[in-house]
């Protein structure tokens, strides 16, 4: 299995591993759900994408840069340990696509048009 950082470097792990013959053989994920990965999932190449809605991943953004301008301390949903301390944060959660649900996922949303899959 692989386990690649974004859906680019996966991209790079298929070429690699289609030099070998493997090309669908061996699971493989990404992130940030680019069209060259869903297409690659369509495909049967890429096993899946981490997704994270643009859309909600934007707004809680700009409520925070807002907290932050009004000089408040921003709200925070649980802690994370950095290695040092423990860090505020509001975690969103990530969507899991698959061959079996890019249409109710990133086609949905908007993120991608089913014309360009």
């Amino acid at each position: 299995a692989v386990v690649a950082s974004n859906d680019a470097t996966a991209g790079g792990a298929i070429q690699a591993l289609s030099a070998q013959g493997l090309s669908g053989k061996v699971a493989i994920s990404g992130q940030d759900a680019d069209l060259a990965g869903i297409k690659r999932i369509a495909a049967g190449t890429q096993t899946m994408t981490v997704y994270k809605p643009i859309t909600l991943l934007a707004n809680t953004a700009a409520e925070i840069a807002v907290e932050l301008g009004n000089g408040q301390e921003p709200k925070a949903d649980t802690t994370l340990n950095n290695g040092l301390k423990d860090v505020p944060s509001r975690l969103l959660t990530p969507i899991d696509v698959n061959k079996n649900n890019i249409k109710d996922t990133v086609v949905k949303d908007g993120f991608h048009k089913e014309s360009e899959l």
